[in-house]
């Protein structure tokens, strides 16, 4: 071996001593071979991947044999197909079945001597690195042979980098050189039309479109076959920036740089004058069309689960939608299919009494413009002119975000133009919550119709495991995309209740602990100025009797709420939802006690989940294991929990959930009807916000915890009767599809306890009476605790409600009515 590697080196200069006894002709010809000596074994360390200094190269075999994008699977926890995740559109094209005017468009545009050199184009490259040196701009000279290698094998991803990739200029040249041996070696193996058919099928045109096929019927709605002129430079301009130069959104950028591909078609000959000037004066003429896989199992899931598996699939080197992964979700296709399923039916019947409320107008939209148009004239009965008002903005604010408004501007249409087309009727396909229809209507009214449907949200989390089982982001994501599980924020409501309540039995109170019911005043700032808030019970009325935690969250009877966040303050309420999961932002003020704060569903339903755990805080998870092409395990899903609650805490705070459904008053009562609750510890608390914009219900039991939130997608439209409260739009939803969770004992949900802490003393119920502010002393040292209901105080009030109160801030309605009952506190 070492005779052997001695004649390998003895012409080269490294065999320095003869080297210098050698004529001038043998030393050129020794600097020759030692060139391509050191090329050679450069070549074959960068083949073999040398002290894994370059990185990862493709073989012969795989240039050969190049493995376009295949579809990665996701696969629900029973085993169903849920949908792909996939590059090329399930169809990649043949050559003859490109229109020739995109092929000449390419060539011109990304490699005019395609037909000349052999996969790398030294004397563009050449040209190139003299141009570095001149102000002329020849590009980077990067064929479509080595487009075609960057494209399929990932030349520049972390596992092609090695030790040397680490050094930035070097790693861009070993990048190159790769490319140019690997694009060499396609040449070796295809033809000149195959190699564009594989650029062609691999490239991404933007908007996640990824091949010909797919971007000519997305951004055109046509085959590749029958693109025009304009249309194919359109789509090839495109590829230098897909985002700078996205004809839907960057229609002026988009313009541009198609009319430089038009002049390189020119310059080259691909066309003549005459087809070069009627190209360039059309307008962009887009037909946009969604191609985007919309029939999936639980679409919203998916589309949340998305970002999540390609941050993964980044760490790991892996193309999420060409690796052929397998993903094994945590949601059930049944427990799905309930879900979908009471949601459609309850927003189908609650839908009516929506449209109904309309009167004689058909549109919400109608209505309220000739409302505030009528309100102006009555106050400015002298107006001549009425301006805009706040209605038809939000009208136009609707119909300007339209996606066939936006393509009729893109396609050099006037505003007025535009909304002239928009007033027409035609034959439209449209929503309805029971089936789909089509109808006879014009754009403008379809965007008044589908302003006021109601949408809806729903999560289902296994609260021990933290896996989650159903997720219905809205009533159809065919025609709504926005997901009120994960992206919408909302007020909760009453729903945020039990968030206070735990703050409160952490510190000290129980499910029994009583205060009394009745009204009494706040002096707050408003606006910046003082005003008088006095907090009021949904129903309107007061029991004046001292009322247990318990009863006062199954009744959600606000005074009590506000007076424990009085005591308990609303800092520490912040401080427990941060524990409890909740990353929105919650107001620092005493009307967080009626749910103002805006959260997600996501969010409360899992902050839920951690009473039902005995108070760990689970990260959800969505799904449970990652697979390769080969079936080789990824990736296996971790528990992620942290002790949040006392166990004890979050086990009285199933205790007073199930209030709702075991108290007389509760507002769960009614899930008796479902044939849910007999049998069965089950709890929830119910949130309507006001105007009844929102509808809340968060449902509880050993093995699932589910959130649903009813209404309209914009707050300004909503129900004006009780029809809105969350009893009666968010509840029905909970109970019908446990009702059907139920049922199917291949599930393995089923009735029972929650989990009783071993620890845990079953509670003896007495009567503490929260001190009113107005008493002479606040603490241990007072008897009389309230003068108004002359209740006594117990030892075993909280101690951190305990303070000296001299000067009484927080005035108390002394009046009540005669037949008030008056509790007297014996012990």
């Amino acid at each position: 071996m070492k005779l052997y590697t001695a004649k390998v080196f003895s012409f080269s200069i490294f065999n320095f001593n003869e080297f210098k006894e050698r004529s001038f002709l043998k030393k050129l010809l020794s600097l020759l071979y030692t060139f391509f000596l050191l090329l050679f074994l450069f070549l074959v360390a960068l083949e073999i991947n040398f002290l894994w200094l370059f990185g990862s190269m493709p073989s012969m075999k795989e240039a050969k044999n190049p493995k376009l994008a295949v579809p990665s699977e996701i696969y629900s926890s029973d085993g169903k197909l849920m949908g792909s995740f996939m590059i090329e559109n399930r169809n990649p094209v043949k050559f003859d079945e490109i229109s020739q005017t995109t092929i000449d468009a390419l060539i011109a545009t990304e490699d005019v001597r395609f037909y000349e050199h052999n996969g790398v184009d030294f004397r563009s490259l050449g040209g190139a690195l003299l141009s570095s040196f001149s102000d002329d701009n020849r590009g980077g000279a990067s064929t479509i042979n080595q487009q075609v290698v960057k494209n399929i094998f990932k030349t520049r991803g972390n596992k092609s980098k090695g030790l040397l990739g680490r050094i930035p200029l070097v790693r861009t040249l070993i990048a190159k050189v790769k490319e140019w041996v690997t694009a060499l070696k396609m040449n070796y193996f295809f033809e000149k039309d195959e190699i564009l058919t594989l650029y062609l099928n691999a490239v991404d045109f933007g908007d996640n479109t990824f091949g010909i096929k797919l971007a000519s019927e997305h951004f055109f709605s046509k085959d590749p076959k029958d693109l025009e002129i304009h249309e194919s430079a359109l789509l090839i301009g495109g590829l230098k920036a897909t985002n700078s130069y996205n004809p839907i959104r960057k229609p002026e950028n988009a313009l541009k740089r198609r009319n430089v591909v038009l002049g390189q078609m020119l310059k080259y000959q691909k066309i003549d004058q005459k087809a070069y000037d009627a190209a360039v004066k059309k307008s962009l003429s887009i037909n946009p069309k969604s191609v985007t896989q919309d029939k999936f199992i639980a679409p919203y899931f998916i589309r949340s689960l998305k970002p999540k598996l390609e941050k993964w699939c980044q760490e790991n080197d892996l193309n999420l939608y060409a690796d052929g992964l397998k993903i094994y979700a945590t949601l059930d296709s049944r427990a799905q299919s309930y879900a979908e399923k009471a949601v459609e039916e309850h927003l189908a019947s609650i839908q009516k009494s929506l449209d109904q409320e309309q009167g004689s107008y058909k549109y919400w939209f109608d209505k309220a413009i000739a409302q505030e148009k009528a309100e102006y004239k009555k106050l400015n009965p002298k107006a001549k002119d009425i301006p805009e008002t706040a209605s038809e903005k939000l009208l136009r604010s609707e119909i300007e975000k339209s996606e066939i408004y936006l393509s009729l501007i893109a396609q050099d249409k006037t505003k007025e133009e535009a909304l002239e087309i928009m007033s027409v009727k035609k034959k439209t396909k449209l929503f309805y919550h029971n089936g789909n229809k089509e109808v006879n209507i014009s754009s403008l009214d379809s965007i008044k119709y589908m302003a006021q449907q109601l949408q809806a949200g729903l999560m289902s989390i296994d609260p021990l495991t933290a896996e989650v089982k159903a997720y219905v982001g809205g009533p159809s994501f065919e025609y709504f995309k926005y997901d009120h599980v994960s992206q919408a924020s909302r007020q909760p409501g009453s729903s945020f209740k039990p968030i206070i309540y735990a703050t409160a039995l952490e510190k000290g109170f129980d499910p029994c602990t009583t205060i009394v019911d009745q009204p009494f005043t706040i002096k707050t700032v408003i606006k910046g100025k003082a005003q008088d808030w006095e907090p009021k019970n949904s129903t309107g009325t007061y029991t004046y009797a001292p009322m247990s935690l318990r009863k006062a969250m199954a009744a959600s009877v606000n005074s009590v709420a506000i007076r424990v966040l009085q005591g308990i303050k609303p800092k520490s309420v912040i401080e427990m939802s941060a524990r409890l999961g909740i990353t929105s932002k919650i107001e620092d003020n005493l009307s967080i006690a009626l749910g103002t704060s805006n959260v997600k569903l996501l969010e409360l339903t899992n902050a839920y989940a951690a009473f039902a755990n005995s108070g760990k805080l689970s990260e959800p998870i969505m799904y449970k294991r990652i697979e390769s092409a080969d079936g080789e395990i990824l990736f296996e899903s971790e528990l992620k929990q942290k002790q949040v609650l006392n166990p004890e805490v979050a086990y009285n705070m199933t205790l007073m959930l199930r209030g709702s459904v075991e108290e007389a008053g509760g507002t769960s009562r009614r899930l008796y009807s479902y044939g849910i609750a007999d049998g069965n510890q089950i709890g929830g608390k119910t949130g309507t916000t006001n105007d009844y914009v929102d509808g809340w219900y968060m449902g509880i039991t050993q093995n699932l915890v589910t959130g649903v939130w009813v209404g309209c997608e914009n707050s300004k439209i909503h129900f004006t009767s009780a029809n809105g409260q969350g009893g009666r739009a968010a509840l029905p939803i909970f109970g019908m599809f446990m009702k059907d969770v139920y049922a199917n004992k291949e599930l393995n949900i089923t009735k029972g306890d929650f989990i009783k802490p071993a620890s845990y003393v079953d509670l003896k119920c007495v009567n503490i009476v929260l001190p009113q502010p107005d008493s002479t002393l606040f603490g241990l040292d007072s008897t009389l605790v309230d003068s108004l209901a002359r209740v006594m105080k117990l030892d075993s009030f909280p101690s951190e409600l305990l303070e000296k109160r001299d000067n009484p801030t927080i005035p108390v309605k002394t009046e009540r009515p005669e037949n008030a009952v008056i509790p007297i506190r014996k012990d």
